[in-house]
């Protein structure tokens, strides 16, 4: 086991969505972190105001001179690698940035661990790496079958994880989270997205509403990722992190609805919210992650949501990827 107390821990993406969340976690174990991020998706404000020893900055892990020298000014010892595009439709325009940051960004990061002899590196990976499997639940011998550019990108990067451990030596685990949700979410995920038409109106256009996803609060995966970044696993494995329990997009809006008091709502189909090839079931077994930790869920899914949505209307009523001109709301 890693003792994470008092050790040195960079957050690579600290402070974007899930990474500012490990952030919040990191600190409540006594961890000393360090949050990297470029704020491609993030936003310093996610990082901004915590109390304990947090070393906020604003860098590029492509960037070597840059990611060395925080390394080792910083004496960093382990690393959770949270860099990522992970927005399916940028996918389809931005390929090329898709693949610089998901997988190059991650050969900086495993050249990093190595040449610098760091303790370990956990590398977070997608589900989308599975595809669209014909098991009821994906395990972590379950086939890839990536579907899409993003879930290729990950899906390389994730390969190359393990390859630079065995070619290597390099002391990485790859987690492969399922979706979560929660407060300061920095993409338009179907969570958010619901939260933010319910809150203008009772019209919700969406895409798929029969998709199901296995949905983790994203502190119960911050929380997650740590245990494994402190187990015992052994490097080079897979851990699968997720609830077990997977929602339709349908019963989301219907819970999201009632938690926010929108008595009648109506859910219109809109086509540019279709992926252009989509799994229609993700759950996880998460059998390897409860053997391998004493890792469990705290945050069920209404409980969740419910936090979520108060964050929502305490933060201004606006994710960070939105913004509002003349009353309509533009993505970025």
């Amino acid at each position: 086991m890693h003792d994470l107390a008092e050790r040195v821990v960079m957050v690579a993406g600290g402070a974007g969505f899930v990474g500012s969340a490990i952030v919040r976690e990191l600190l409540g174990k006594r961890s000393i972190v360090v949050c990297y991020d470029n704020y491609l998706h993030g936003h310093p404000n996610h990082v901004a105001g915590l109390t304990g020893p947090l070393t906020v900055i604003h860098g590029d892990v492509r960037d070597d001179w840059s990611l060395f020298k925080a390394l080792r000014d910083h004496k960093v010892e382990y690393i959770i690698d949270c860099v990522g595009d992970t927005f399916v439709p940028t996918a389809y325009i931005m390929p090329e940035r898709f693949f610089d940051i998901n997988v190059g960004a991650t050969l900086h990061l495993l050249r990093a661990v190595e040449a610098l002899s760091l303790k370990r590196m956990v590398y977070v990976s997608s589900t989308e790496v599975y595809g669209d499997s014909v098991d009821a639940k994906c395990n972590e011998d379950t086939r890839l079958n990536p579907f899409n550019t993003y879930a290729v990108s990950k899906a390389a990067a994730d390969r190359l994880c393990h390859t630079y451990h065995v070619e290597h030596g390099v002391p990485v685990v790859i987690a492969r989270i399922f979706n979560c949700y929660g407060p300061r979410e920095t993409e338009p995920y179907v969570i958010p997205e619901i939260i933010s038409q319910l809150h203008r109106g009772p019209r919700i256009a969406l895409g798929n509403i029969n998709a199901e996803r296995d949905f983790t609060f994203v502190h119960d995966t911050a929380d997650a990722l740590i245990s494994l970044l402190a187990s015992d696993v052994p490097n080079g494995e897979v851990i699968n992190i997720g609830s077990d329990t997977a929602y339709t997009v349908e019963c989301l809006a219907h819970k999201l609805a009632e938690i926010m008091q929108v008595r009648s709502f109506q859910i219109v189909p809109d086509p540019a919210r279709f992926r252009r090839r989509d799994v229609e079931r993700f759950r996880c077994d998460n059998t390897k992650l409860l053997k391998c930790t004493d890792w469990k869920p705290k945050v069920g899914i209404d409980k969740g949501l419910k936090i979520t949505v108060e964050w929502f209307l305490a933060n201004g009523a606006r994710w960070s990827w939105e913004s509002f001109v003349d009353g309509t709301t533009m993505y970025r």
